[in-house]
């Protein structure tokens, strides 16, 4: 199998913590994972291996002691315009990461990306799967929970969970329903498997 036959992207929703799949997920011959997600800690849950960052260059990503290999940057349209000429230095401020540490979607796919979605705040993890699919033969997603039960992440502290349960608008800068409509038609017309349903056909 060619390196890009197949990626596993895994998102940050709680419902990973669902299953103890961490030793499948390692078996992946690409695993991806998504801003502060966080591996050692939940291991069983989610595995550690990690090829690929898909990372959202905002000031609530936090820089990583250690890099993968791959690092895929995605900045909003409306960022990126007013940023152009200034994203490397904004980049390697915010996260402490050089130019040759990761790959900047163009703006013209973060046009596309905006368009398709009907929104100019793509959330990173929808715009994880969108280049996936273009890079990939087969996409495998697991823990995308879309913040429409909650915005918590899997990682979140309990304080941090009460804080974004209790006081946030969820998903208030994303149009969470319609990315999580196209991600189901996507599964639907076969284009994307989830990974509960990738392990159960094998």
């Amino acid at each position: 199998m060619t390196e890009n036959q197949e990626i596993l992207i895994i998102g940050n929703g709680s419902s990973v913590l669902d299953y103890d799949f961490g030793e499948i997920i390692d078996r992946f011959q690409n695993v991806a994972r998504i801003n502060n997600y966080e591996a050692e800690s939940f291991k069983e849950n989610v595995g550690q291996k990690t090829d690929i960052w898909f990372h959202g260059a905002n000031k609530k990503v936090r820089p990583r002691n250690v890099v993968p290999n791959k690092v895929i940057v995605f900045v909003p349209s409306s960022v990126y315009e007013k940023f152009y000429d200034l994203m490397e230095v904004r980049i390697k401020e915010r996260q402490d990461l050089d130019k040759s540490q990761y790959d900047l979607v163009p703006l013209e796919k973060i046009y596309e990306y905006e368009k398709l979605i009907q929104s100019d705040r793509v959330t990173t993890g929808t715009s994880s799967i969108l280049w996936a699919l273009e890079n990939y033969k087969s996409v495998v997603i697991h823990g995308f929970d879309f913040f429409i039960d909650s915005r918590e992440h899997y990682f979140d502290s309990k304080f941090k969970k009460w804080i974004y349960n209790n006081l946030y608008t969820l998903g208030k800068k994303h149009n969470t329903q319609i990315e999580m409509d196209y991600i189901h038609h996507q599964i639907k017309i076969g284009r994307i498997k989830l990974l509960k349903n990738h392990i159960s056909s094998q």
